[in-house]
Formats: structure tokens, C-alpha cells, sequence
């Protein structure tokens, strides 16, 4: 598949369990021009609480195979919520592993918006760390994915999902998809802005692809406008994944919900 590349920043790490050696930045400006802040967790009281959910387990699917709701899977750590896959040492379980993902309702179908994630990783070979949204519905084969990384890569893929993109063959015509080189220890803002024709993905305040609605005759091309979505974060986990390799962990900072201010139109 072809992708379009975008390289922020690229070093070399080193992988550790739960730490802090990564510090978050003093300076934070929620204020956006155009935009009003809606709504914001900053997970600075529980781990998951008001309208986030634990997300439940799916054995039939990979996402969602290995979820719990075990207490050790989200961990309140200096003003983050941390998301963990561990070895399922519980005896409780038959699984090899346990995970942690959390969700909630993000934005009605035809709004306009922009969502932000700011999120570091520590992660192992055959772990994958997700920002995503689903609709709310469940329909299958539709979502937008703010962030993913694939085990240790020093990239992550920006991408949306449709009939479009899979059942109609045409991930291409236009690119559904970005790679963007990021330090995945350090903190990197997530972003994502919804509008009637495009997905526009953001890290770090630079703009990184642009999904266009475009006229075709092939159906599903642009269903993102079309749906409520529900917003997931969590880590999914290989099966062949080495437990000795594990924790993996996700550090959320602040998840943000902005809607256009009503004085002011917001240009894509």
C-alpha cells in the first residue's frame, strides 16, 4: 500500500516498564482560534470515571481479545491515565494476556470537531497502541484511527477505514493513510478535525494528511460524517507476543473535544 511519509522527529530508545522519565511540558494553551473547548478529561482524580467505560472483551476480535477489567490494567501515575498489557498471571483467566482500553461517546454524526489525545508509549514487540474512533452503532469496516503504533516502530500510522478503502479495493485513490516518525517515549499531541467533506489529521500542532470526500461511484467512499463515533484508547496485543517482554503501557495526559465557535467559521 502506498503512504505518505511525514518524518517529525526519529532517535533511537530504549524500552522500560512503567516510568516517568519523560516529563509532560509546563506550558498548555487549551484556548484554539475558531474553536471552543467543549469538553476535557485530564485523568488527574480516577482512572476511569464519568463518561469513559472499560471497554469489554471480544475473543472474535483482535482488538478486543484480550480486555479486563482488572484494576492493575489502569493506573493513575502523576496526572495520567496509564493503560497496561501484562502476562495473565491471575489464574482466573485462561488468556496468556490481559489488556486495558477505555472508551467513550465522542461526536454525533454531521458535526463538525476536533479531538486531541496527548499520549507517550512504552511498548514491546507485538503490542499496538491506539487512539481510534468507531462508530457508535458498531457498524463494521468504518473507523478513523488518530494514532496507531505497531510494536517498535519509530513511526505511527494516521488512517481512515471504509467499505471504500477494503471491500471496494481503493485504499489509493485518495491515500487513506499516513506514516509520521515520532520519539514514542516523548509526549506528542494527537489530533484529528471531522468536517461534512474531510479528515484532517494533526501531531504536534503540524498538519499531517488530509482524507477528502471525492465523487465516485463506488459507495461507502465518505460514511465519517454519516455516524455517531465513539472514541477507544487502549492496547491490543499479538498472540505470539513474548510475555517476558511485557508491561506494555499507554500514558494519556488529556484527551480534549473541541465544536467550531459559533462567531467564527473554521477553515479546513
Amino acid at each position: 500500500m502506498k503512504k505518505t511519509i511525514f518524518w517529525l522527529a526519529l532517535s533511537a530508545i530504549t524500552l522500560a516498564p512503567i516510568s516517568c522519565t519523560t516529563q509532560k511540558e509546563d506550558a498548555d494553551e487549551k484556548a484554539r482560534k475558531g474553536w471552543t473547548l467543549v469538553w476535557e478529561d485530564d485523568f488527574e482524580k480516577s482512572p476511569v470515571a464519568g463518561d469513559w467505560l472499560k471497554t469489554s472483551r471480544n475473543r472474535k476480535r483482535q482488538t478486543y481479545r484480550y480486555m479486563s477489567q482488572l484494576d492493575e490494567l489502569y493506573v493513575s501515575q502523576e496526572g495520567n491515565l496509564v493503560l497496561r498489557a501484562l502476562e495473565n498471571r491471575a489464574g482466573s483467566d485462561t488468556l496468556p494476556f490481559l489488556t486495558g482500553g477505555i472508551h467513550r461517546p465522542a461526536f454525533k454524526a454531521g458535526t463538525i470537531n476536533r479531538i486531541e489525545v496527548r499520549a507517550r508509549m512504552n511498548t514491546v514487540k507485538g503490542a499496538t497502541s491506539y487512539l481510534s474512533l468507531i462508530p457508535g452503532d458498531k457498524t463494521e469496516n468504518i473507523s478513523i484511527d488518530i494514532m496507531q503504533r505497531y510494536g517498535l516502530d519509530e513511526f505511527i500510522y494516521q488512517s481512515v477505514t471504509s467499505d471504500y478503502t477494503t471491500t471496494q479495493g481503493m485504499p489509493d485513490n485518495p491515500p487513506s493513510s499516513a506514516l509520521v516518525g515520532v520519539n514514542p517515549l516523548q509526549y506528542h499531541t494527537y489530533a484529528v478535525e471531522n468536517y461534512a467533506d474531510s479528515v484532517v489529521f494533526y501531531v504536534d500542532e503540524i498538519r499531517t494528511k488530509k482524507y477528502p470526500r471525492i465523487l465516485t461511484q463506488m459507495p461507502g467512499q465518505f460514511p465519517f460524517s454519516d455516524h455517531d463515533f465513539d472514541l477507544y484508547i487502549g492496547i491490543r496485543l499479538k498472540k505470539d507476543t513474548d510475555p517476558a517482554e511485557l508491561p506494555a503501557d499507554l500514558f494519556i495526559d488529556w484527551v480534549r473535544y473541541y465544536e467550531p465557535q459559533k462567531s467564527e467559521a473554521v477553515n479546513n
